[in-house]
């Protein structure tokens, strides 16, 4: 938002210190208002705020009043005051897993989250709130599943600075006979990314005589992952249960990595092929029961993993990057200010806007499976 040209802030109650640092944020709930005794700051901050922004990202926790008495006027207040609202879900502040379709993904959420399982009824209650209130519903990077409403689609909307996220200079011919190659998997919940799986498939590689190592990373910082992209890895193995990606997928694109994602789940990312630009996404597709074979592909074709790693980050610069964002949040804005009277097909690849669509991202891929 800053690099648009507005004036914005990130002000939270909390952040994850294993792998974030203060500096990423600007404004903490605990360090502020000093004097003040702790069970008043959430009160004093929402006020503050009423005079201090005018559009709120929120997630479907609400703002600072979500864990108060008054969680439920929270949107009416703000609206009151004139603000606008843009509902911008993480994941777990909006899974309700009797609305999601996907077995596989509830049992993954029921192993790494099993007490939401018992706060359903409070967090779908949450949703429906923020989806009746907002300005606008980007339900992007977790799916679609319980919203009923969406006012933009998009695969994912999370974007880091490529100027960070340096494409890697390994170029490794190896191809686990001739050289080690070197495979990366680091999952912030086990079994969410189905972590067993990729254990058992590199020692299964390992076993039939392949040179490959797993370099598993958990609990250290950004910056130390993104050393490891850049410096040791060849290969990067996001998640396998929930079909779609996140954050660590687009790291790994964005280091010129070929990329490991499930996308099998067509009922949700057909939607996200036709009407938005996944299509072009480099990512490849694969399950718990397909991973071995192809790892056992990726390991063995240098020149593959080559060029899927170049499409990966030609895919970043276009789609995930702090101009994209731009792109997307400054829309967004004049959507919600009524300057603009849809956002349905800002990425639409025949009838989108995207001053970048000219040029479609190639790659070996067809729906993300490697075919041969």
């Amino acid at each position: 938002m800053k690099k648009a040209g507005y004036s914005s802030e990130t002000f939270t109650t909390n952040y994850f210190s294993t792998i974030n640092k203060r500096e990423d944020w600007d404004r903490i709930l605990g360090e502020e208002y000093k004097m003040a005794p702790s069970f008043m700051k959430a009160f004093i901050a929402f006020s503050e705020s009423l005079f201090r922004y005018d559009v709120f990202f929120v997630s479907a926790n609400g703002f600072f009043l979500g864990s108060t008495n008054l969680c439920f006027l929270q949107a009416q207040l703000l609206k009151l005051a004139g603000k606008k609202i843009v509902l911008l879900p993480y994941g777990a502040d909006s899974y309700v897993y009797r609305r999601i379709k996907s077995c596989s993904t509830v049992h993954a959420l029921l192993i790494s989250y099993p007490e939401a399982a018992k706060t359903q009824i409070a967090i779908a209650r949450q949703v429906d709130y923020w989806v009746k209130y907002a300005d606008a519903v980007v339900p992007a990077g977790m799916g679609v599943d319980g919203f009923g409403r969406w006012d933009v689609l998009i695969p994912n909307s999370l974007a880091l600075d490529i100027k960070e996220w340096l494409p890697s200079d390994r170029s490794n011919k190896a191809n686990g006979t001739d050289g080690k190659v070197v495979i990366t998997h680091a999952p912030n919940h086990r079994g969410f990314k189905g972590t067993e799986f990729v254990l058992a498939a590199v020692k299964k590689l390992q076993e039939q005589g392949l040179d490959v190592e797993l370099k598993l990373l958990e609990k250290i910082q950004n910056d130390e992952v993104r050393r490891i992209l850049h410096e040791e890895t060849d290969i990067l193995v996001e998640q396998l249960i929930f079909s779609g990606h996140g954050m660590n997928a687009i790291e790994g694109m964005a280091s010129g990595l070929p990329t490991i994602s499930n996308l099998e789940d067509e009922n949700s990312l057909l939607p996200m092929r036709r009407w938005s630009f996944f299509s072009e996404c480099p990512l490849v597709s694969a399950t718990p029961e397909n991973l071995i074979d192809v790892l056992h592909k990726l390991v063995t074709r240098p020149q593959l993993r080559e060029d899927l790693g170049r499409a990966s980050r030609e895919y970043v610069e276009k789609y995930h990057d702090l101009d994209s964002a731009d792109y997307l949040f400054s829309n967004i804005i004049e959507f919600i200010y009524g300057r603009k009277p849809s956002l349905m097909n800002l990425y639409h690849p025949l009838l989108g806007e995207n001053p970048n669509d000219s040029d479609k991202i190639k790659h070996p891929l067809v729906d993300n499976q490697i075919l041969d």
